[in-house]
């Protein structure tokens, strides 16, 4: 005589399954309730409501690397048009400028990195220090103080004057690039 199966009687497979959904069912649950009251920040308001806009000087330059510091100007003012937090200002009686960035190109030097086998640079590394510091207009509060930051970037070296100027400034820009948008985080990682 065949026996029945127990219709009451679950496979464990069957019983397994059950209990991941139900798992996974508290843990979806738990998930939600615990983002109730959590919202999103705006950064834009980090430095309070007033303040939307930035004074981005010009650093000064005391290298002798012609035109390091307009580089670093276009690449600071691109950086704070693209992220859209504070708007670029350049004028010293505007209202809108809350913040003022400063500060100077400390040094900028190009070392020969790679060589061929007749002794010419193959690769150069180019290094620049810039020290920057950001300041409340209202009060005067040193928000990024002094801060030194220091950056380097490889190049193709060429026996080719024009070339080798042309690779060096590519370089320049891409650090100066780099430059802005590390200024950029470090102002908004500070609250």
């Amino acid at each position: 005589m065949l026996a029945m199966a127990n219709p009451a009687r679950v496979s464990p497979s069957r019983r397994h399954r059950r209990t991941l959904r139900l798992a996974a069912i508290c843990v979806a649950s738990a998930a939600a309730l615990g983002c109730l009251g959590y919202r999103s920040v705006d950064a834009r308001g980090v430095f309070g409501p007033d303040v939307r806009g930035i004074q981005l000087q010009m650093l000064e330059n005391r290298t002798t690397e012609v035109g390091l510091e307009a580089m670093l100007a276009d690449a600071f003012q691109e950086e704070f048009v693209r992220r859209g937090m504070l708007r670029p200002v350049y004028s010293d009686e505007d209202p809108r400028a809350s913040l003022v960035l400063t500060g100077n190109v400390v040094s900028c030097t190009v070392e020969p990195t790679a060589f061929s086998s007749v002794a010419l640079s193959l690769e150069d590394r180019v290094d620049v220090i810039l020290s920057v510091s950001i300041q409340r207009n209202d009060t005067g509060k040193m928000v990024v103080e002094g801060r030194e930051l220091r950056f380097s970037e490889r190049f193709l070296g060429s026996a080719d004057p024009q070339v080798y100027e042309s690779n060096k400034e590519q370089a320049l820009r891409r650090l100066a690039a780099r430059a802005a948008s590390q200024v950029h985080d470090e102002l908004f990682q500070q609250f």
